[in-house]
């Protein structure tokens, strides 16, 4: 059964004297089936809905069941996030608890609000203690309608037909072809026995840490070659192709798709070079990798791995699953827990801590 379900409604577009004024307003209904499943998934943890298109432009909820950040375990958040190129786009947003015989209650309808910038990815908030003695909460599953309504406005010259069907050229724009080709390339990477060769310029404009190196005080920045130790050929080339694609769908992954163990290692080893290099967004595509593939035979080199760069949200991940029944003692048998221990000697007591608190809310 599918745990989304969908429903999308237009606007026709009107126009009036010297000015074009664009509506279209659609709702997506949400169905939360499980809902007691995902309690105790952690805060930061969230479940995404398919991609769904209003106006034009698509879109995604994220749900974090117990809250996005610790401090707010209390409360169900749904976050609205475009996946389209959004900025400066202006929305209505309307957030509405249906009945499981469809019908919305006022007590449940939060009031529309104008977003000047959906980029700035709204929330909404869900008291759990609320949803959990209301009559929505029923089967263990919930239902909510978001409605999203776009308006945009600009100058009338003439009158044309236009679908939003039609099909628009592809963008031929690829810095990933610059990184294939090394054509304008103006420095060379040294690592291992391959030559590597990039533009500082792009590099500075992604990574902080590249700018200093090019651009700042540090050490040997006017080089042609550069030499990076301790990190393999192929890491380092996939943490190039993601700087000159901003992409989270790597093709290095997709190599190894279907070998989970050659998939942590590369996730592990691609976190380490994306936490050197300042990538932060790199850093949580790996983060959310080893969390979707994480198991008793990875769990301890990738707990040491969270604390060791301050992943934080792993690092809660890692933990909640460890205190499972039967959990740890799997773990213990891993020949990489004796080294987990010593990266992260308060392993024992923050565990305890961890199974003898109460829930905070």
């Amino acid at each position: 059964m599918d745990t989304w379900s969908l429903v999308v409604r237009h606007k026709k577009i009107m126009a009036i004297p010297k000015r074009i004024v664009e509506c279209r307003k659609g709702s997506y209904l949400l169905k939360v089936a499980g809902y007691s499943l995902y309690e105790g998934i952690g805060a930061g943890s969230c479940i995404s809905s398919p991609v769904f298109t209003i106006g034009g432009y698509n879109w995604t909820i994220d749900y974090y069941p117990d809250g996005d950040m610790k401090g707010a375990e209390r409360f169900a958040i749904f976050i609205i996030v475009p996946i389209s190129n959004v900025k400066d786009l202006a929305v209505k947003l309307n957030f509405t608890m249906l009945a499981h015989d469809g019908k919305s209650s006022s007590n449940y309808e939060y009031p529309t609000k104008i977003v000047p910038n959906i980029h700035e990815h709204p929330k909404y908030y869900l008291k759990k203690e609320t949803l959990e003695a209301s009559k929505f909460l029923k089967g263990d599953s919930f239902r909510i309608r978001f409605t999203i309504e776009i308006i945009k406005e600009g100058p009338l010259e003439k009158t044309v037909h236009y679908s939003r069907d039609d099909e628009v050229t592809a963008s031929n724009l690829s810095l990933v072809s610059l990184l294939e080709t090394g054509e304008g390339a103006d420095v060379s990477f040294i690592v291992g026995e391959d030559i590597i060769r990039a533009h500082k310029y792009i590099l500075a404009a992604r990574s902080r840490v590249f700018k200093a190196q090019f651009f700042g005080p540090m050490e040997g920045k006017k080089k042609g070659s550069i030499k990076v130790k301790d990190m393999e050929a192929s890491i380092f080339e996939a943490m190039l192709h993601f700087i000159y694609s901003d992409s989270e769908s790597l093709p290095v992954f997709d190599e190894v798709e279907g070998n989970r163990p050659a998939t942590v290692a590369l996730a592990q080893h691609l976190l380490v070079a994306a936490d050197m290099y300042g990538l932060e967004r790199l850093k949580r595509v790996c983060e959310k990798k080893l969390y979707e593939f994480l198991d008793v035979d990875n769990l301890a080199t990738t707990l040491a791995l969270a604390v060791q760069h301050y992943c934080s949200d792993l690092k809660d991940a890692c933990m909640h699953f460890v205190k499972a029944p039967y959990v740890l003692g799997a773990v213990a048998l891993a020949e990489e827990f004796e080294h987990m221990i010593t990266i992260y000697p308060t392993f024992f007591k923050e565990l305890r801590q961890l199974n003898t608190a109460a829930e905070p809310y």
